[in-house]
């Protein structure tokens, strides 16, 4: 008997082959409540972004910074100068001094670190590949009783974005962003 014998093609487990099986099923869509508020802001060549003291968002690429309402999606302040905003980034890619407030924050993107991946109150966001190369972004709470890895959770519909993505929280927990090629998809509650 070969009890022992695994496939020589195939090294996922039977469990992983399952959680890949739900993904693959999943239909992208909304979040659920209660986040209600949908913002996507248009940008090309975004590199990084984090949230100001407001908790705005601070967009950043190669040509210049913007600073967005993350519920309104109203634009505060756009600068182009890449001087400006290359200067004001850290030598490690983990902070950003903004050049209009002075105000120092940490950053998350492509060319910076990871973003908050869950809060307080037990919401999680998760990106995967069930599709590779195809990144989705999965978003559940994780303290719902029962919890179980993606049974109840929801891929979010990335509209515009494609590509690699990069998502995180916002340090309140109120908004979360996920930054693709496209620019970004903020949801708030």
């Amino acid at each position: 008997m070969n009890f022992f014998k695994k496939s020589t093609h195939e090294i996922r487990t039977p469990f992983e082959l399952d959680l890949l099986g739900k993904a693959q099923n999943m239909q992208q869509t909304v979040p659920p409540e209660p986040w209600i508020y949908e913002v996507i802001v248009p940008a090309s060549g975004v590199t990084a972004c984090g949230w100001d003291e407001d908790e705005n968002l601070v967009l950043i690429s190669g040509s210049g910074y913007s600073i967005t309402q993350a519920i309104t999606g109203k634009r505060i302040h756009r600068d182009r100068d890449s001087s400006l905003t290359d200067a004001g980034m850290s030598k490690d890619y983990l902070t950003f001094t903004v050049p209009l407030t002075g105000l120092v924050m940490g950053v998350f993107g492509f060319e910076a670190g990871d973003g908050i991946f869950g809060t307080d109150d037990g919401w999680r966001l998760d990106v995967i590949y069930p599709w590779w190369p195809r990144a989705s972004v999965v978003l559940d709470n994780v303290f719902r009783q029962g919890y179980r890895y993606l049974e109840d959770a929801v891929m979010i519909d990335l509209k515009r974005l494609d590509g690699p993505v990069k998502c995180g929280f916002s340090p309140s927990g109120r908004h979360f962003v996920v930054l693709g090629s496209g620019g970004a998809l903020v949801y708030s509650r």
